[in-house]
């Protein structure tokens, strides 16, 4: 795991992008974790610019939902716990589910999604794995073509990550059941594009999604 003091030095035109940049990786990296207080004064002076941009940055991955108020002045890594779990699977079955209809009904191709497999096979932490698997489910979703969809998953899409470091195991204990259930989704939704029937494809989506967020009880199967 980085090492808390490792921001780098800014010279960049725009601060408040790098400095968002910073943040968000280091968010994501696991460096913070959900609840971590994010002291502007102190990522300030690491990254060698005035705290304007840094908590600029940090207001817009509020927006993000990466990160909330903790008071009036102070911001946290946002508190993701099993109690968000469901609400985020159910969000994420909404987009991925619409975005795998609209692949089996225009017939798109989707070998660009076996990369993401292939990286969370050779992923050397829970970080690369959690990487792997939501960059699989977001291209997923922009193979559907509609940039709003896209841009309305996006907004999710750290939440999504942020999530995963609560729900996804070590790799190495368990996570070749993970790796395994999306060569599963893979295959059918590559089956669905030869029959034009998205049905097995879209039951075993839900189920995946459902699972991998503990949320299994929250919807009742395809019948």
């Amino acid at each position: 795991m980085a090492s808390r003091d490792s921001f780098q030095k800014i010279s960049t035109v725009s601060l408040t992008d790098e400095a968002q940049r910073q943040i968000r990786e280091q968010i994501l990296s696991g460096t913070f974790q959900p609840g971590d207080s994010l002291p502007d004064s102190v990522m300030a002076e690491q990254m060698g610019v005035s705290r304007s941009p840094v908590r600029e940055a940090l207001r817009l991955l509020e927006q993000g939902g990466l990160v909330e108020k903790a008071t009036h002045r102070s911001y946290r890594v946002l508190s993701i716990d099993h109690s968000d779990l469901p609400e985020l699977a159910a969000l994420r079955i909404a987009d991925e589910v619409l975005a795998v209809r609209m692949i089996v009904q225009n017939r798109t191709p989707i070998d660009s999604l076996h990369s993401h497999i292939d990286e969370m096979r050779s992923a050397g932490d829970a970080v690369e794995f959690a990487m792997a698997d939501t960059d699989f489910h977001a291209d997923t979703v922009a193979l559907a073509g509609l940039p709003r969809l896209t841009s309305r998953y996006g907004a999710l899409r750290d939440q999504i990550r942020l999530a995963l470091s609560v729900t996804l195991p070590p790799v190495g204990l368990g996570a070749e059941h993970f790796l395994s259930s999306h060569e599963e989704l893979y295959r059918l939704l590559a089956e669905a594009l030869v029959h034009g029937n998205a049905r097995d494809v879209i039951s075993a989506w839900e189920g995946h999604v459902l699972a991998g967020m503990s949320s299994a009880g929250l919807l009742s199967p395809l019948v």
